[in-house]
Order: structure tokens, then sequence, then C-alpha cells
């Protein structure tokens, strides 16, 4: 209900500031029994195992530094209440160093802060696994279990942190858990404990007193707020809190809560608890008049607020004053949040319609009373918000409602106080440039370390990390193009490869690189523009040769290419290789009596030359010649007995000539050895549903379109076999995504698959 939300934490901001998030961003830093270096500590360490060729130990420290640098800027993004981002670098931070609990601690409390309990308790019990004795993990493990309402597992967390490091923080939780278990003794105990550590205090005692009401324990609760009352009796707020505890109590102490309200509003005016609750206590009294003048009070104090509004409708419509409710109403409803609690718009709606029907505007009010109806159709559980006297009457349903919201509202405050970065606004750029020049040298230092030990895909990925935080790094770009190109990962090493060549463009060695890397992704214009400058400066590597002088042929210029391929022969006739690679420039031109020359010369210099019956069995596949073709292809596996190409390539022209036993036995032998190959999954899910083995196809082709999902003929033929077993619906839903995308691909990829 709107009123019990407020009214708590309005009493809660003013005393929950002593009860910190433990963690080490809170302002209260607990050290963890082994503190973690700071990233500049682990810096200056590894670069001086760097230096002393200790490699190992000085890759550990930079990780260490990139852990504790991600967890500073993670850190700083919650400061922000930017969850999604600092969540992420503090994953990150933990991925970095997994021994570093004082990171994984702080990804718990960001966690927490986003009121992910789950996510947060999996990341703190893991912690503690690492570290049992880290009183700062065991008293945020503590929160977490209370917040889950988990309060035997608080306890225990809590109990063992106290243990271990006395603190206001953890025994008043502690104390909160006992009393939820309804163990007020042990409470109790606490309660004395930090009462007789300190002097005298009216701030304590009210901190005491909201334990004891909001876990029902009100009589407790009422001899604290008096405490506080008799050692500052003119404190803000504490005389709202104390009336709170006898409204709590029922009807018999009304007269006790109103009289402390109206000290309170002696001594804060308008101060909305109050006005509140004793609007409350003059509706049930029957008091309308009383009640309205209240609940005008509150309306005044907090403008926004749709459940003031509705409470001044109320007793509006109590006391007979008609005009008075409906514009109160209206106003409820208008300030209400969009998405905002259905059954309690429903009550207003309600409301106004017997308003409007008293005063005879008929169909207003029939609007009214259908969009009520409308309301609890979508929500059909009832609201949170009682009518009372006239209305409802229900004043013990009431007061639990008050009770328990209270009490939700008590954990969530206290168990929450707001984070704000300890770097001034002014020095927070400063801050962040400086951590990420940290960051970006230490993914850089990491990636020379495996390059060193040819580690060239991880290389690859450190120095990318290191470009994203500082791309200015000296020779980041040398050490990542090469890193990567070495890795074969050439899609990489075009951006670093490319901004070096721009800087350098004489440099021959960087050019063949990047034209070799354009080459490797298909991107041939590129690669032969890249190749061209140096085309008589090329040296005689073949590999070399035949990549640009594909990349020339396939961009237009076979003349160009044509002269490359010359080359290749010239200073390679007797190598098989060379004349292998020149058949496969013609054959990717269609130039097949070209290609089957060069393939035959290949075998002529080596008869085991792997691949070379299997590119002449393409070539006589592409001219129709099947029988042929799959005497190629069987002599390439008599060389090669594992070559996926071949296998899957007979199995596909066993396929054509109907031979389905022997392609379904050559397609289950490419899958055991490249089980994530789509097309065998599909030719085999097809070969299946021909021979009526329904769910063995439904299998494959549902495997071929989850790894192919942007080619259509999987759909289709998924769908064939869907209907066949009655799943008409994943049927209609296969078929229609096939049509989808035959509109979008090329007339190619809309009939059989490919034929390799």
């Amino acid at each position: 209900m709107f009123r019990t939300r407020i009214r708590v934490k309005l009493c809660l901001w003013v005393w929950c500031g002593l009860l910190p998030v433990s963690g080490t961003h809170a302002q209260d830093k607990s050290k963890a029994p082994s503190e973690a270096p700071s990233p500049e500590e682990a810096f200056q360490s590894a670069e001086t195992f760097q230096v002393a060729g200790d490699y190992e130990k000085a890759a550990a420290a930079y990780r260490e530094a990139v852990s504790g640098a991600l967890q500073q800027l993670g850190n700083l993004r919650v400061s922000h209440k930017e969850f999604a981002e600092g969540i992420d670098l503090l994953a990150r931070a933990v991925q970095a160093a997994p021994a570093r609990v004082t990171a994984r601690v702080d990804l718990t409390i960001a966690h927490f802060e986003a009121r992910d309990f789950d996510k947060a308790k999996t990341e703190i019990e893991t912690a503690l696994q690492k570290e049992p004795g880290n009183a700062s993990a065991l008293n945020l493990a503590g929160k977490i279990y209370f917040m889950k309402g988990d309060f035997g597992a608080a306890a225990n967390r809590l109990e063992s942190a106290l243990r271990l490091q006395p603190d206001f923080d953890t025994g008043y939780l502690l104390a909160l858990a006992d009393l939820e278990l309804k163990n007020p003794v042990p409470a109790g105990v606490i309660f004395d404990e930090m009462q007789a550590s300190s002097l005298p205090s009216a701030s304590m005692h009210v901190l005491i007193g909201l334990a004891y009401r909001e876990t029902g324990y009100l009589d407790q609760a009422a001899i604290h707020f008096a405490k506080a009352i008799e050692l500052e009796p003119k404190k803000p707020r504490v005389h709202s809190s104390f009336g709170l505890t006898y409204f709590l109590q029922g009807p018999q102490s009304y007269a006790n809560a109103r009289e402390q309200f109206m000290a309170e509003l002696s001594i804060t005016p308008n101060d909305s608890n109050s006005c509140y609750y004793l609007g409350m206590i003059a509706a049930r009294e029957a008091k309308a008049d009383e009640a309205e003048k209240w609940f005008e009070q509150l309306a005044s104090a907090l403008p926004d607020d749709p459940d003031a509004y509705f409470r001044l409708g109320q007793a509006s419509f109590n006391a007979g004053h008609l005009e008075k409710a409906v514009a109160a109403l209206k106003k409820s409803l208008a300030v209400a949040p969009h998405s905002g609690d259905d059954a309690d718009a429903a009550e207003a709606h309600e409301l106004l319609g017997k308003a409007q029907e008293k005063l005879g505007r008929h169909a207003e009010a029939e609007s009214e009373l259908a969009r009520a109806k409308q309301l609890r159709g979508e929500q059909p559980e009832p609201g949170s918000r009682q009518i009372p006297d006239a209305i409802s009457g229900s004043e013990s349903v009431e007061a639990a409602s008050l009770s328990r919201s209270g009490q939700q509202e008590l954990r969530s405050m206290l168990l929450h106080a707001p984070q704000e970065s300890e770097i001034p606004g002014t020095q927070e750029a400063e801050f962040v440039a400086r951590v990420s020049a940290l960051l970006g040298e230490a993914y850089h230092n990491l990636g020379v370390i495996d390059a060193r030990a040819s580690r060239y895909a991880n290389a690859e990925e450190q120095f990318a990390e290191a470009a994203t935080w500082n791309p200015r790094i000296e020779k980041l770009d040398r050490n990542w193009g090469l890193a990567a190109f070495r890795a074969e990962r050439y899609e990489h090493a075009i951006g670093p490869i490319e901004r070096l060549l721009r800087q350098s463009p004489k440099d021959n060695n960087l050019r063949q690189m990047l034209g070799l890397s354009y080459y490797m992704t298909d991107q041939f214009a590129k690669s032969a523009e890249t190749f061209r400058p140096i085309l008589n400066d090329l040296p005689d590597n073949p590999g070399l040769l035949y990549a640009a002088g594909v990349a020339l042929v396939r961009s237009g210029d076979s003349a160009a290419g044509g002269r490359l391929f010359k080359r290749m022969l010239e200073h390679g006739a007797n190598s098989p290789e060379v004349h292998l690679m020149v058949g496969q420039a013609y054959y990717g031109q269609s130039q097949f009596p070209e290609a089957l020359l060069e393939f035959e010369r290949a075998l002529d210099l080596n008869p085991n030359l792997a691949e070379a019956h299997y590119f002449i069995g393409m070539v006589y596949f592409k001219q129709g010649k099947l029988d042929q073709a799959v005497q190629e292809l069987n002599a390439e596996l008599s060389v090669n007995s594992q070559s996926v190409p071949a296998m899957y390539q007979l199995a596909y022209v066993h396929l054509e000539q109907r031979q389905t036993e022997e392609a379904i036995r050559l397609l289950n032998a490419v899958l055991a050895e490249k089980p994530a190959y789509g097309d065998a999954h599909y030719q085999l899910g097809k070969a299946l549903l021909d021979k009526g083995e329904t769910q063995g196809a439904i299998q494959h082709l549902e495997t071929a379109t989850q790894l192919q999902p942007a080619q259509s003929y999987g759909y289709y033929q998924l769908s064939l076999a869907y209907r066949r077993v009655g799943r008409v619906e994943d049927a209609d839903k296969a078929l229609r995504t096939y049509q989808q995308l035959k509109e979008k691909n090329s007339p190619k990829n809309s009939g059989e698959g490919p034929s390799k």
C-alpha cells in the first residue's frame, strides 16, 4: 500500500546512516584476512618479475593489477548506480584473478545493490570458500540471507562475523534475525550489549524500537521509544515512530497514538507520517470531517503522492463532500505511476464511480465502475490498500498490512546505504584516465609475455583488450597485428596492420601480411589493391604468389594473376604443391581443363599428394561425370582416410545416385569428425526423411537450422518432417521461416544446399 511505504521510509532515513553496507567500497572498509595489493603495487611487482625474466610470476602479477583496476572502475560505476556496467567490470575483475576475494565481495555488493540476491548469494559463498574467515564476506552473506528471508542462515553467518569482528551493523542485523526467528532473548542480549558499550542515546533506543516494532514486539518497542523521548524530547520523528507503535496495537491505543502524533506535529509541522495516521484514526472512529482535514494537510505536504489523494477522496466521500471526493480521486489517478498497482487503481475508480453515481452522473459512474472491474480482471488478487470505516471496516487486516509492509521496508532501508564515490567529481575523469592507462599497459605486457611463449591467440586477445583501454601504447599495433596474423585470426589482424601500413607505406612485409589477411577473409578486391604496388617485388613464395594471383583474378585482373601463376610454375616446376595451388586457382575460375591438367601434373610428381584426387573429383562432379567423381573421391580417401570434404562430397554424390545407405554411412563418419558441420546434418536429415526415419531426421534437421539459421533449405525439410509426425504448428512455423529466408537468399541457396 502506498501510504505504509512512505511512512516507514521517512522514519528510517533518519536512523539508517548508522548502518553502512559492509564491503571494500563502503565507507567503513573491513580488511579481509589477506589484504589484496593495489593495482599500482601489483603492476610494479609484475614489472620487476618481467625484468628479472620470471615471466610466470610477472603474468600473475599483471593479472592481479588488471583485476584491481577493473575492480576500482566497477565500484565507481556501481556508486553511480550504473549496475550493468559495474557488474560487468567486476565480473571481469574476478575472471582476471579468481583468487582476489575483495573483487568477488565487491561483485556481490553490486548484485546486492541491484537486488539480484540469488547471484549475490552465489558470489559470496564462493568468496567464503576461499576465505572462510573473512568478516566482511560473512557480514554480507548474513545480509543476503536476511533479504531472502532465510533468517536461520542469516543468523549463522552473522554470528560468525560477529565473533571475528565485533561490529554495530552486524550485531544489529543479528538481533533482527533473532527477532524474526522469534528468539527475543538473544536479541535482547545484543541490544543490552550495544547500549552498555556507549553513552545513553535516543538514536540507539529508536533503532532498537524500530527492530522490535517491525518484528511484532510492540510492547518492547514502546519501551524504547519512550526512553528515547525521555532522553531527547524534541528529537524529530521519534514521537511519530512511537505513535505508529500505539496505532498498531489497535483501537484501544488510538488515544495514545493521537497524543504522540500531535506531539510530533508540534516539533515537525506538517509531518506527513503524523498527518496520515491522525487521518486514519479519525476515519476509523467515523470522524469523517476530521479525517478529511488531516488528509488535506497530507496531500498538501505530498502533492505527488497518489495515496494521499485517495485517502482524502475516501474521507470526503464519507463526509458527504462528493465534489471534493471526485476531485481528490481524479488527482490520485492522475499522479499515480502508469506502471502502478492495478488493484489500487481499481479501488480509486470504484470509489470515484460511487461518488459520481451519488451526484447523478450515471454515464460517468458506469464508465468508472467498468474500468474498476476491468482492472480487477487483470489483477485478480485483492489490493493491499484496505478501505477503512464505512466502506470496509477491516481494522485487523489493515494493521497486519501496515506491519508487514513496514517490516519489508525496514529490511530494505537498513540493508541499503547509498554508496557514493570517494573520488571528488572534479577528479573522477583524471582517475578513470589513470586507471585505464594502467589497464592498457598491463594487458599489453601480458600479451608480450604470451607472444614470447608462442601463445599467439592468447596474446592477440590481450593486445585487443589493451587497445580498448589505451590505444596509444607504443608498439601496440605492431604487436597486436603480428600476434593476430600468427594466430591466423586474420580478421583481427587487418585493423592494426592497416594503421601500421598508413604510417609506413613502403614496408613490404606489412603490405604482404595485410594482403594475405584480406585474402584469407575473402576481401579479394582489397587484397589485390594491397598487393598491386609490390607485385614485382613479391618473393618466390608459392603460397604468397598464389594468394596474390587469386586475389587479382577474383577482382577482374586475370592477366596480372596469370603472370603470378606463371612465376609459381617457373620457380616450382618440380613442386607438386605448386601445381596443386595453380590447379585450385583454375578450378575457382571454372577453368576445368586447365585445372585438371595441373592436378594431374601434381599427382605425377607425388601420387599420394593430399587434396589432388579430391579436386579432380570435384571437377568431374561439376561436369556431371558422377562415376568418375566417385572414383577420384575414393582415391582421395585411400590417401587421406579422414578427409571430411572428400567424405561429405562422396556422400552427396551417392545421394544423387540414390545410394542412400552408403551416403548415410559416410555422413555419420563426417559428423564423427566434425559434429558442427551444418550441411552434413542437413543432408543426413533429408536422407533419413526419405527413408521414413522421421524422428532421426528431425533431430539432424533441427541441428542444421541451429548451426545455419540463415539458410532456408533446412527449414523446408524440417517443415515436412514436423508435418509427418503431426506437429502442425511447428511445421507451419518452419515453413514461414523458409519462405522469409528464401526471399532474402540468392537462388543458389534456395535449393538442395551446397554440393561440397
